[in-house]
């Protein structure tokens, strides 16, 4: 195995869910759990690698502004053990869901409440450099205009060592990072050429190097029906200067047709798009996928008797396999008709505004 020099996790987004969820009688929620044990499973596993440091790339919290008890003191309890018990240095960025303000101010942000536990906090419009061994390690907050954060990526980039390796750490949008999402965000392209070894972003739920040495971190767990079809996980950056990605133990949403397979649907929250011609058909479909041992499942039938005299889709809902991307197409579309729009803001605040209405379920 190779040597880790920091375990690196994003978009927790820690928070009491409803959808397929319980409370116990200490008033942890189950789906919570799962995402504590998933951040623990990512911690031991940069420990066993060797890595002594642990960086998280913002979105800690799912709900902006407004965080409840059990999840902030269940979180910092977990924190406070790996950095107690496991002996990892941690550092958190701030992200847009972190944040009460639209900007990255310190005392508006969620997250801060960890350097109580003696965690780095990055919260601020300035970057701050660690030296982690041998490699500095730049961090950058949450900014809301791209154009700004550009630039301040690239001043940085004007005081970096080249002796020594520089990795930056953003959360940000990167086009291309989810198949079939609008280039409303940064191209990736912006970042080479600035002296980086790796620019490494939270903020989009997919794990994809889109361009050498630009990483979209992605999610460390699935989260709503959203994150089907992205790849969920943790990072570790090694000495030797590769990485690899792995994923949890956690449950995955998934997508899945009449022909069900027991391997898929066991362990996994699962929605069944089907057509079938009774209510009967519809409930069978769900006692398997409970039997195979599904944590979840949720019904996306449609009987036969409604397809009679339907029309095919035309070529443009054809390519709109969903709420997420068709909402982006429309700020876009929103965007031509008028320069006053920025698309991009524009994209993120719908973006913000369903993750929490999901998040609500």
């Amino acid at each position: 195995m190779k040597k880790a020099l920091y375990g690196l996790i994003s978009d927790t987004h820690y928070h009491v869910w409803n959808a397929f969820a319980s409370t116990s009688h200490d008033g942890m929620n189950s789906r919570l759990k799962i995402q504590l044990d998933a951040t623990w499973e990512a911690a031991v596993a940069a420990k066993n690698a060797g890595a002594k440091y642990l960086f998280h790339a913002g979105d800690v919290f799912h709900v902006r502004g407004s965080i409840a008890p059990t999840v902030l003191n269940n979180t910092s309890d977990l924190y406070n053990k790996i950095r107690n018990e496991l002996g990892l240095e941690i550092f958190i960025l701030a992200g847009n869901h972190d944040l009460e303000t639209n900007e990255s101010v310190l005392s508006a942000n969620a997250s801060t409440s960890f350097s109580k536990i003696g965690a780095e906090i990055v919260c601020s419009q300035t970057p701050k450099t660690f030296k982690v061994d041998d490699v500095c390690v730049h961090m950058i907050s949450w900014h809301s205009d791209h154009k700004a954060l550009l630039n301040t990526v690239k001043e940085l980039a004007k005081t970096l060592d080249p002796s020594v390796p520089n990795d930056l750490i953003i959360h940000t949008s990167i086009n291309k990072a989810i198949p079939g999402m609008p280039d409303v965000g940064m191209e990736a392209e912006e970042f080479e050429g600035l002296g980086f070894r790796y620019v490494l972003s939270g903020h989009y739920h997919n794990h994809k190097e889109v361009i050498p040495g630009v990483v979209s971190i992605g999610a460390l767990t699935h989260q709503n029906w959203g994150d089907v079809g992205t790849t969920a996980g943790y990072m570790l950056i090694n000495e030797d200067g590769s990485y690899s990605q792995h994923e949890t133990k956690s449950p995955k949403f998934l997508e899945l047709d009449a022909d069900l397979d027991a391997e898929k649907v066991k362990g996994n929250y699962v929605r069944i798009s089907a057509v079938i011609k009774n209510d009967e058909d519809g409930k069978k479909l769900e006692e398997l996928a409970k039997l195979w041992g599904a944590k979840g499942v949720a019904r996306n039938f449609t009987k036969e008797s409604s397809l009679v005299g339907a029309t095919a889709a035309t070529a443009g809902t054809a390519k709109i396999d969903g709420l997420k991307e068709s909402v982006g197409n429309y700020c876009v579309l929103l965007g031509k008709s008028s320069s006053d729009i920025d698309v991009s803001k524009l994209t993120g605040i719908c973006n913000d505004i369903m993750s929490q209405a999901e998040g609500a379920e």
